[in-house]
């Protein structure tokens, strides 16, 4: 065989061979491009040796085209890091007043946890946990990270990494009392010991020191990173700030700002703690395949306390096939979606993000709507109210032993007045003694907005006929009881607390307690279902949806709801006197 440039025989088979330019051969890490033609066939391996030539110019050219980070540039970007945080952390405790005790040693805890991730993440190689952090100081030198070679950008990153472990190793030090810290790392060590240019060059494209932050957040080395000083916000500190936002204008109650912050902590367990326009449409989809798979008992079971995502998959996937809870249900999937996206609505109207990563995602339903909510059965009705409550208790502060004696208080009242009315709970709950009214020769309870009570919309103020087996039981002389000793309200027993400061927060821990003594508790039935039980036995005996509607304070859809305006008290009567429980309570019952 004679000579063919690039082409060398070992054994039967051909191999490409050749030379990388010298200028080349460090950002390729290597002197030598070679590879197997596969072939023992000289013409065959001579034709596929062209192709190859052809793909290593194409090669050469582009690294040439594409930027080299300069052992200066590392340098700079580095020191510039390092000394922007330290220089904005201090900043920051001028202006501040005395740290609380508890807070100085948290912040020592968190930034010796960042040092533990970050070298971590620094021993496994996972270098992309740096890629915010130096996307943005490559930014202040003019640079795209996107234009970079793989390999340059990784240089970058890998920088960031080490140049974050000494940063956090600071600033805990710092907490501890300690400024003096020294860097550890060669890189930066070496860095800061050279004398510091007055300027940085700053390309026309590049951000002025008008437009560019202050500071850019500590490198993203652990799942939740801390918010810097001075920086764009990241998720969290926008979170906090649009929870508080919603609550102050009456957007959202505290309970459901409460549902939101477990929602924002799990995101930022899950794709880290970045400012906004940072996260794409895979932080999303990364969020929803870790949140499915969560079990639905990993925010009560004393077995997940304090972990972190992962943390929980692990031991949850850990344990025996038969002691596992079922994962989480698609609705509180849809609810976590649903405040993020709300969240990311308001940002893309700032202009803190380019689009919603959470719209167009689709959740299957379980059931079907109509399925959604449990209803109490008949039968169901007939052992609840054949329980100690409605039958005869021991005592006052045995209500779950069997006895003689009935006490017509809240805990009477409260399942029979849903079922027989519809009304939800906190409705009840707040009733005033004045809202219990009569017209038209009919006992209605008035359900209105006026301070102190709150309503869920405005659809929900009503007036709601009063069920002739509530009158017979005793309904109105119980009213007429707290009127004559001067209560304001029907139920005074009851207690505001919980995050919305509801009247009915007790009763609903007690109401699942008393029903697992009893032996009446099943899942999914709770003491909302007795409203869809007072509704579906109206809708069961013929009543007209829209009157349904007006007796429960829903709104109505379609056309037709545009002219009925409403029903009258006769009309709602008629409803609520269709819902038969089929119970027979005693009348006579000893006074409480």
């Amino acid at each position: 065989m004679g000579f063919v440039a690039n082409v060398v025989q070992r054994g039967r088979t051909f191999h490409f061979r050749r030379r990388i330019p010298a200028d080349l051969r460090q950002r390729l890490g290597r002197h030598e491009l070679v590879r197997s033609l596969g072939t023992g066939d000289i013409r065959a391996a001579k034709l596929r040796a062209c192709r190859l030539y052809v793909a290593a110019e194409e090669l050469f050219s582009t690294l040439r085209a594409t930027p080299m980070l300069t052992d200066d540039q590392i340098a700079r970007l580095v020191r510039d890091f390092y000394d922007t945080m330290l220089t904005d952390e201090n900043a920051g405790r001028l202006t501040r007043g005395p740290l609380p005790e508890g807070v100085r040693e948290a912040r020592v805890t968190q930034y010796a946890t960042m040092v533990a991730k970050g070298r971590a993440a620094l021993a496994g190689n996972r270098l992309d946990e740096a890629a915010f952090v130096a996307e943005m100081m490559l930014k202040r030198q003019g640079i795209a990270i996107r234009d970079l070679a793989p390999a340059e950008a990784a240089r970058a990153k890998q920088a960031m990494l080490r140049a974050g472990i000494d940063l956090s190793e600071a600033l805990k030090a710092r907490y501890e009392g300690d400024f003096n810290y020294e860097p550890r790392d060669k890189l930066l060590k070496a860095t800061l010991a050279e004398p510091q240019p007055k300027q940085w060059p700053t390309p026309a494209e590049a951000p002025t020191a008008e437009t560019a932050p202050s500071a850019t957040p500590a490198p993203p080395t652990a799942e939740r990173d801390e918010a810097v000083p001075g920086a764009e916000p990241t998720f969290v500190e926008r979170g906090n700030a649009f929870r508080a936002q919603q609550v102050e204008t009456k957007r959202w109650d505290n309970q459901t700002a409460a549902q939101a912050s477990a929602t924002y902590r799990l995101f930022a367990d899950v794709c880290g703690d970045k400012p906004l326009g940072v996260y794409t449409r895979k932080d999303a989809g990364r969020f929803r395949e870790r949140v499915e798979r969560l079990p639905g008992d990993y925010g009560k079971h004393p077995r997940y306390r304090g972990l972190g995502v992962e943390a929980i998959l692990k031991t949850y996937t850990a344990l025996p096939e038969g002691s596992r809870a079922g994962v989480i249900t698609q609705k509180t999937v849809k609810r976590h979606f649903s405040a993020l996206s709300t969240l990311w609505t308001a940002a893309v109207a700032e202009g803190e993000a380019r689009e919603n990563i959470f719209s167009g995602h689709r959740f299957a339903a379980t059931r079907k709507p109509s399925e959604q909510r449990d209803m109490w059965e008949r039968a169901e009705l007939a052992r609840l109210f054949a329980t100690p409550i409605w039958t005869g208790c021991a005592s006052p502060t045995r209500r779950t032993t069997p006895g003689s004696l009935i006490l017509r208080d809240e805990k009477f009242w409260l399942p029979l007045i849903a079922v027989f009315t519809g009304m939800r709970q906190e409705e009840i709950c707040q009733l005033h003694v004045e809202d219990i009214r009569q017209d038209e020769d009919v006992w209605f309870i008035d359900i209105n907005d006026r301070p102190p009570r709150k309503l869920k919309n405005a659809t929900a103020v009503r007036r709601v006929p009063i069920h002739s087996e509530l009158i017979r039981l005793g309904f109105l002389g119980h009213v007429d009881r707290q009127r004559r000793i001067k209560q304001l309200r029907v139920f005074p027993g009851l207690e505001r607390g919980g995050a919305d400061a509801r009247l009915g927060h007790a009763f609903t821990k007690w109401f699942t307690r008393y029903r697992r003594d009893v032996g009446v508790y099943r899942a999914g039935l709770d003491f909302h279902s007795f409203r869809h039980t007072a509704t579906t036995l109206m809708h069961q005996a013929g009543v007209m949806p829209a009157v349904i509607d007006h007796v429960t304070g829903h709104a109505t859809p379609g056309e037709t709801a545009r002219y009925t305006k409403r029903s009258t008290l006769v009309q709602m009567r008629e409803a609520i006197e269709a819902i038969t429980i089929g119970v027979k309570l005693p009348r006579c019952m000893v006074p409480g």
